[in-house]
């Protein structure tokens, strides 16, 4: 008997437990899409939503600056980004008066509708072609991509070349041939919590979740800012922004095979640091770095001692690769700094020139800094454009 009596207390308590969880769940739930509600409206009153038919869905295709300018800039977002159309305006300011500048989101981006459809480069860029061509955007384009937007206008170029008048790629991912697994997945973690957040009907809670990876820009107004968390919230719920994960050393493979050397005009804006002055002047050598790069020589002369000790390597040959450990705290600084350099250099001659080259017509431009170059140094970043663009004419 008594064991029944606290198994009896035992299933009461649960109970409770169960409808106080599950009461929560609904104020929570009827929050969060009360809140997703006021977030498109507010969207819509400040001119952030213009949605285009871009074949089986639509996508949101913003129009700045002058329509009936020289040339039609189209920027086209980085992985996981649908605020462009409010934090890349401080550098197209240096493009609109002369010129018309088009944000166009992919599916999942922002108030664009998801889709079920894989992300593949050929979706995209098909989507992206149709939905300019019902916004009665005309071509040529100059394309203006930003990171994994700069694989998406490498296919466009080289599929469609007659529809590309040049390509301003900001930092753009550089294509080379990469294994499946090689990218995606792990960079997507809390994009992945959020997705699965607003599937449990929580998505309108993941405010405080989203500013742990997205922290507030001081330089936007308040309406912008609304703006950008309202943006990112839609985006991180959606399927397409996982496919697009799940797609992406298939579609940098794609667009890699599919590259036409051709002459249409094209600049690469670099933030990779090559030169000491550079590294010196932004003063990115920080501690931190430093204890990185220390850790790398330490743990390469361990694989080192380890493979000469069992006798498999030489001595010529581990006297060869042997790294010199620092001293001093100055010994270390230096040596962070040549290994900078010797990782810069390294990626421009094995990776970025041979993209740029096969491109073909294609400047490198160094503009050293974060990946979010037009918006730590938008001026510099809008400059190297607007001249660029100036020099079609």
């Amino acid at each position: 008997m008594k064991v029944k009596r606290i198994l009896k207390k035992t299933a009461k308590v649960l109970l409770i437990i169960l409808v106080v969880l599950t009461v929560l769940w609904l104020i929570i739930f009827i929050s969060s899409r009360i809140r997703m509600k006021r977030d498109r409206e507010f969207l819509e009153e400040r001119g952030y939503v213009s949605l285009v038919s871009a074949g089986d869905y639509s996508v949101n295709v913003l129009s700045y600056g002058n329509e009936n300018g020289k040339h039609r800039i189209i920027a086209l977002a980085g992985y996981g980004i649908p605020d462009i159309c409010v934090t890349m305006r401080r550098m197209t300011s240096a493009l609109e008066a002369d010129h018309q500048v088009v944000f166009i989101d992919r599916a999942g981006y922002g108030v664009s509708d998801d889709t079920k459809q894989d992300m593949t480069v050929e979706n995209i860029v098909e989507a992206y072609r149709t939905a300019l061509k019902n916004a009665g955007i005309k071509a040529p384009y100059v394309l203006m991509p930003h990171s994994i937007g700069g694989v998406y206008a490498t296919y466009w170029e080289s599929k469609y070349p007659e529809e590309v008048e040049a390509v301003a790629i900001i930092d753009g991912t550089e294509l080379e041939a990469v294994s499946p697994g090689e990218w995606g997945a792990d960079d997507t973690a809390e994009v992945r919590l959020y997705h699965w957040f607003d599937k449990l009907g929580l998505g309108g809670t993941g405010n405080l979740l989203l500013k742990r990876f997205l922290p507030p820009k001081e330089w936007l107004s308040d309406d912008e800012q609304k703006a950008e968390y309202a943006l990112a919230l839609m985006t991180y719920a959606s399927r397409a922004l996982l496919s697009e994960d799940e797609q992406e050393a298939r579609n940098i493979n794609t667009a890699w095979e599919a590259i036409v050397t051709n002459d249409i005009p094209k600049i690469y804006i670099s933030t990779a640091y090559f030169t000491a002055e550079d590294i010196e002047a932004d003063g990115i050598l920080t501690d931190e770095l430093i204890g990185e790069l220390m850790n790398v020589r330490r743990e390469l002369k361990k694989k080192l001692d380890e493979q000469y000790q069992n006798d498999e390597i030489s001595q010529e040959k581990y006297n060869e690769l042997l790294p010199e450990l620092p001293k001093s705290q100055a010994e270390s600084r230096q040596m962070a700094l040549e290994d900078y350099l010797e990782i810069g250099r390294d990626y421009k001659e094995r990776v970025l020139l041979p993209y740029l080259e096969k491109l073909g017509s294609c400047e490198l431009v160094n503009l050293p800094g974060d990946h979010l170059i037009y918006e730590q140094k938008p001026d510099e970043c809008g400059k190297i454009i607007r001249e660029f663009i100036d020099s079609l004419d």
